[in-house]
């Protein structure tokens, strides 16, 4: 009883501690996140008038991340004392996270194409004109907003072993769970690497191959993109992955004594 006392009481200090140190990285990213984006977007609106794409696309982003910014401090407070805001909250502001994160996402991915096009192929990219630009920024939008409504199904607020209410991701099922999460790490983390460094990649041999442009400048700038992406990307997609992994394993343990009860003789 006292050795299991002591162990208690290590995870308990352990578990506080992490939490700790989330909210501390949480709380340093709202700090420095949110006035920075304010920043970025007050100097891109500046460039809006120019009618180039890129600074609507980056405002997009900007805006996509200065969403998920602004709600930090209710996830804060959630990790500290547990999830008081009620079943709604819990929903929209999950729905809103999601949303900001598929938009952002969906922005840096159409960033390469973008590139990739009024680059190689300027007179096929002015073809777009300002309608078919804003038309881009305002799927770009809906689809995230689309992609994220799941969230207004799964996400419920339930009592967890430490006795506090959280708001998390309920499913009905691993199956179900490892479905989720398998689209989440395809849209969120796949098809953008992929197509990151696919343009780039295509992009920098093209340049490459001519004389008339200096490609030195645009493959930092798209190594730059890449890597920023990934470093970010990678940690919660790894997260997402440990817990498919989990969740195949117990199917998997859930299965076997149905499919082969000789095993148990």
């Amino acid at each position: 009883m006292e050795n299991l006392t002591i162990s208690n009481s290590s995870l308990s200090a352990r578990t506080s501690a992490d939490v700790l140190a989330a909210s501390t990285v949480l709380g340093l990213c709202c700090v420095l996140g949110v006035p920075g984006n304010i920043v970025v977007m007050v100097m891109l609106t500046q460039h809006l008038k120019e009618g180039s794409f890129t600074p609507q696309l980056m405002l997009s982003l900007a805006v996509s991340d200065l969403l998920s910014l602004i709600t930090l401090p209710v996830w804060i407070y959630a990790l500290l004392n547990g999830w008081i805001f009620g079943q709604g909250p819990c929903k929209v502001l999950s729905y809103i996270v999601y949303w900001s994160l598929y938009s952002s996402v969906l922005s840096v991915s159409l960033l390469s194409v973008q590139r990739y096009l009024q680059v190689l192929y300027p007179q096929r990219w002015a073809k777009l004109g300002t309608m078919g630009q804003k038309g881009l920024i305002f799927g770009i939008w809906t689809l995230s907003g689309t992609l994220a409504s799941y969230s207004l199904f799964y996400r419920s607020v339930e009592v967890k072993e430490d006795g506090h209410q959280h708001c998390h991701q309920a499913y009905s099922s691993n199956l179900e769970k490892i479905i989720v999460l398998l689209v989440e790490t395809l849209v969120m983390f796949v098809v953008p690497i992929f197509s990151l460094v696919c343009f780039y990649f295509r992009l920098h041999q093209r340049i490459s191959q001519s004389s008339f442009f200096n490609s030195h400048r645009l493959t930092k700038l798209a190594v730059r993109i890449v890597v920023v992406f990934f470093i970010f990307s990678t940690p919660y997609m790894i997260n997402n992955l440990v817990i498919i992994s989990s969740a195949q394993m117990w199917i998997q343990k859930a299965i076997r004594p149905a499919t082969s009860p000789s095993e148990r003789n």
